[in-house]
């Protein structure tokens, strides 16, 4: 079942991807509120459109979106949806954006299949649960380097303990999208990814990190919540949680 899925996901990531790319489209027009509570773009509604039909005439999951919220079905597990991961990069023309589909029975804890599809490059990351994570096809197994690249948030809501972390590093970088920065710590390009904001308020959707949770926890990495723990969260597309996620203990000792 998980390679069925799997299969889906990616016919889902190649119609998504002509649909944003086959016509004119006002991408940065504003469509009003989605299900979490931020702003919908032109952008956003046409990936998820695609994306939706595709779920919803191929499969009998429940499909958790970004925008539309929970579509109810009825088979056992869910899919877990962010059509555009980076819409500000999809809108300035930045190649750095995605569609992020997991699988699960229950919730992030339980997640089977994770799939990630950069939008404008092309580029694809997948993991299934016991089975390990790849990019285009290659097994990724990170290893330690002496130098540090991090993933980390600095913009206006972050934390102040977000700044004692690069003067550790040699460097640091904040691309924009959750999926896909969090599959460049799977395949060892960052060493962690940080996001952590007051409360929580602005912090991560699990749209945003699904998929990308599960590729980490692949490659024998974890992902934390902003005491340490290992995050958990339910199907909710309003449920915010910051985010700390390392391929290797020793980044945590380091650093954190």
């Amino acid at each position: 079942m998980q390679e069925d899925i799997l299969d889906h996901f990616r016919r889902c990531g190649r119609k998504v991807s002509d649909a944003i790319t086959s016509a004119e489209i006002e991408r940065d027009k504003d469509m009003g509120k989605g299900a979490d509570g931020t702003l919908t773009k032109k952008i956003d509604q046409i990936a998820e459109e695609t994306a939706l039909e595709h779920l919803l005439n191929n499969t009998d999951f429940s499909v958790l979106s970004e925008e539309a919220g929970l579509v109810e079905q009825n088979g056992d597990g869910y899919v877990i949806m962010d059509p555009i991961d980076g819409t500000n990069n999809a809108i300035f023309e930045i190649p750095f954006y995605c569609i992020s589909l997991a699988f699960t029975p229950t919730d992030l804890s339980d997640v089977e299949v994770g799939y990630v599809k950069n939008l404008k490059t092309g580029v694809e990351y997948h993991a299934i649960k016991d089975g390990g994570s790849f990019k285009e096809n290659k097994l990724m197994n990170p290893s330690l380097s002496e130098n540090r690249t991090v993933s980390l948030y600095m913009g206006e809501n972050a934390i102040s303990e977000s700044y004692d972390i690069p003067p550790q590093v040699r460097r640091v970088r904040s691309l924009g999208s959750a999926a896909l920065s969090m599959c460049m710590v799977a395949e060892g390009t960052f060493d962690l990814f940080y996001h952590r904001t007051p409360e929580e308020e602005t912090s991560l959707r699990i749209t945003d990190i699904a998929a990308s949770t599960l590729m980490i926890r692949e490659v024998g990495g974890e992902v934390y919540d902003k005491d340490g723990e290992r995050l958990n969260m339910g199907i909710s597309p309003t449920e915010r949680r910051d985010v700390i996620a390392i391929y290797d203990e020793k980044v945590k000792e380091e650093l954190l």
